[in-house]
């Protein structure tokens, strides 16, 4: 019986991705979705047609594509979140989010509460029952399907704002139909006299357990993004973030919590990380195609259209006010964040759509014997709407994406990747152009920390450049921390101090320059460098990367300095020869040119040195987006009129550290500029810039602080008294 039944599984699945493909062909020949033809083919199948799949089999063994979709959507959809991109738009989209669902959800309440009271619904004086109906129902409304969403934009390759602002209006609503529907059935309990518990721990359960979800979420994300970024095998990428989506949306179902929110904030953690390494999400994406057909067929094989007619009036009054206040709510939204009007107005197209987690919720009704007076007219309700939805929906989204203007003409070409180059040895090689003229009158100095005999040339020379940018003189610290002798001078531990000061006063005067020394004692290596800087017209502190693994130390003591230093502050990470003639300068965003601006002007105004500044764009832009990058480069370079050659490049970056080293092969040196957020927040985000050190087969120059709260145009200003 059981090797019956895995046939006929197996049979199933064929034929509802056969069929499906096959109308989805023709649904493409009219100018429909594909997520149409899929559905229209599962209706076919399914009982509400030919009744070729059982309708046992669709409640049992095929669920499981179901889910395993949803969680890919969910995954997918928290990708569209990343920060840097909706930044710009925050007030747009929150404007948008809570407009649409709220405005849903108030409209689809007062218009089925009106209903059952004209139609007399449960009784003549059922009151109690017709709120606890329409807050319910409300909630459910306010829910959106993200798969058809996500598959629809997807098969058109859409990108642009409006429809990365419908994608994340979408996770939005759906956590607060998940979070609203906790607090109406609570108190739905509450009117109908059923509910066990007290009427305050009903009402916040639901907030509990979003913020748990979410949580969850996080944390997956989070290792998932420290896994995968270790893998350089496409194939080894899929299984990893497989294995990880599936175990994020089993345990959290385990937990009973959402597994649509847990997998969106998953997702969210990866793009958001510094490094955004998006490979985890390219690769699902060859992944998901044959998973989509079969989970939109299921979707039209499990709609039963009879209860187009059980629902009635309250279910028609139900789809037309959910279509109504979507519309209206995500225009009024938008256009009160200040969009145009005509680009509003095509917002509430994509957010039609309703499938799987409104059907979840009436289930969850259906199940809830405290609301055994209301779950089925919810569930005739919802199932009506789903079917209408499924059907209008897609369409309709495709009509936004065009409208919107964001569909492409033709696809991206991704960027081959290469694998990681090995560290070669520390060389700092001999300075052989011609000396450098040190100010007559210098202004200030540029403090460098000694370390290490192997990095005090290294660091001295980037010092000493800097102050020749400055026009100011380079000055040699060595910090001494307990525990200190009696007398340093009449002790052997001077000999250390005394070797890297001598090295370092050789490179300087090899570049031209006197170098100013000092050996300072503190009870902390930071509270020596900020004593000093404090004391002494500091124009920019260098720091070298130690050669051992106390990293921790190392990075607590770049914070200390930042936090207090009005300058910006340079770490220096060793790696290979120390040539400065090719510079590459990875920009993820406008901000980062103001940052290295000065460290890049100071190696660049040698002789004969040659520029590249390097644009790292999310993956999903075009070609016309793309060019665009490179003009605002050109722009800031002639604005600042940067010395030496500069050749510009902007690429669409799945992973931005492997996109940066790829580039350093052709270069001798990056400078990159390095964010300042430091605790939770750099354990979430982490650092794009110490990745890059890390792993970088060529030194870095790692700019922090100080030239960060300097925009562009500030620059602009000043660009002519920097440069020589």
């Amino acid at each position: 019986m059981e090797q019956t039944g895995q046939v006929n599984l197996i049979f199933a699945l064929s034929l509802l991705l056969a069929t499906g493909f096959a109308v989805a062909r023709l649904a493409k020949l009219i100018r429909l979705p594909s997520v149409t033809g899929y559905i229209v083919a599962g209706i076919a199948l399914g009982p509400a047609g030919f009744d070729v799949i059982p309708h046992p089999l669709l409640e049992t063994r095929l669920q499981v594509f179901t889910n395993m979709a949803l969680m890919l959507v969910a995954f997918g959809i928290g990708e569209r979140l990343d920060l840097q991109q909706l930044r710009h738009s925050a007030r747009v989209l929150v404007r948008t989010s809570l407009a649409e669902s709220l405005g849903t959800f108030v409209l689809v309440a007062i218009a089925v509460l009106v209903v059952c009271r004209l139609t007399g619904v449960g009784g003549a004086e059922a009151t109690t029952l017709w709120i606890s109906l329409a807050l319910v129902c409300a909630s459910i409304a306010v829910a959106t399907a993200p798969a058809a969403t996500v598959a629809v934009i997807r098969e058109l390759e859409a990108c642009g704002p409006i429809t990365r602002l419908v994608l994340s209006t979408v996770v939005i609503n759906n956590a607060l139909s998940i979070t609203l529907f906790g607090v109406s059935a609570g108190i739905a309990r509450v009117l109908l006299g059923t509910g066990g518990g007290t009427g305050i721990a009903e009402v916040l359960m639901p907030f509990l357990h979003t913020i748990d979800a979410l949580l969850l979420g996080l944390v997956i994300g989070l290792l998932t993004d420290v896994i995968v970024h270790k893998l350089t095998s496409r194939g080894d990428v899929l299984v990893a973030a497989l294995a990880a989506v599936f175990f994020c949306g089993g345990l959290a179902s385990f937990l009973n919590l959402s597994p649509l929110l847990a997998g969106v904030a998953a997702g969210f953690a990866v793009v958001n990380r510094d490094r955004r390494d998006v490979r985890a999400f390219r690769a699902l994406n060859d992944f998901e195609p044959p998973l989509f057909g079969i989970f939109f067929a299921l979707a039209g094989a499990q709609l039963h259209l009879p209860e187009l007619i059980a629902a009635g009036a309250v279910g028609g009054t139900f789809i037309v006010a959910r279509a109504v206040g979507k519309y209206l709510g995500a225009w009024l939204g938008a256009w009160s964040a200040g969009m145009p009007s005509h680009q509003a107005a095509t917002i509430g197209l994509g957010l039609l759509p309703q499938a799987g987690l409104a059907i979840g919720l009436a289930y969850l009704v259906q199940q809830d014997d405290t609301l055994v007076m209301i779950r089925s007219f919810v569930i005739n309700v919802v199932v009506a709407s789903v079917v209408i939805n499924e059907l209008i929906g897609p369409p309709l989204v495709r009509l936004m994406a065009v409208k919107a203007g964001e569909v492409p003409s033709g696809e991206l070409v991704k960027p081959p990747e290469t694998p990681r180059s090995e560290l070669d040895g520390i060389e700092v090689v001999p300075w052989s152009w011609p000396k450098l003229q040190p100010p007559s009158n210098p202004d200030g100095f540029v403090l460098v920390g000694l370390s290490h005999p192997l990095t005090a040339r290294g660091v001295t020379r980037i010092a000493t450049l800097l102050s020749h940018y400055y026009r100011s003189l380079p000055f040699a610290l060595h910090v001494v921390t307990p525990p200190a002798p009696a007398s340093f001078w009449d002790s052997g531990a001077d000999e250390n101090s005394m070797a890297l000061l001598q090295i370092a006063t050789q490179e300087a005067q090899a570049l031209g320059y006197r170098l100013h020394i000092e050996v300072e004692y503190a009870q902390e290596v930071a509270q020596g460098i900020i004593r000093v800087a404090e004391s002494t017209n500091v124009q920019a502190v260098v720091l070298g990367h130690p050669l051992d693994r106390h990293v921790g130390a190392f990075r607590r003591i770049v914070d200390a300095v930042a936090r207090e230093a009005i300058c910006p502050v340079i770490v220096v990470k060793f790696a290979g020869p120390l040539h400065t003639e090719r510079i590459l300068v990875p920009i993820t965003d406008p901000g980062d040119f103001a940052v290295v601006y000065p460290m890049v002007c100071a190696l660049g105004m040698v002789m004969e040195h040659r520029i590249t500044l390097l644009r790292l764009m999310p993956p999903e832009v075009r070609d016309a987006q793309l060019q665009a990058s490179i003009q605002d480069c050109k722009a800031w370079a002639l604005c600042h009129q940067l010395p030496a050659d500069v050749i510009y490049r902007a690429v669409a970056a799945e992973s931005r550290v492997h996109e940066i080293i790829q580039a350093a092969a052709d270069h001798d040196i990056i400078v990159m500029a390095t964010g300042t957020q430091q605790g939770l927040r750099r354990l979430f985000r982490g650092s794009l810039a110490e990745d890059v050190a890390r792993r970088s087969p060529r030194p870095v120059l790692l700019v922090r602080g100080g030239m960060e709260s300097r925009t562009l145009e500030e620059l602009t200003d000043t660009s002519q008294e920097g440069t020589v």
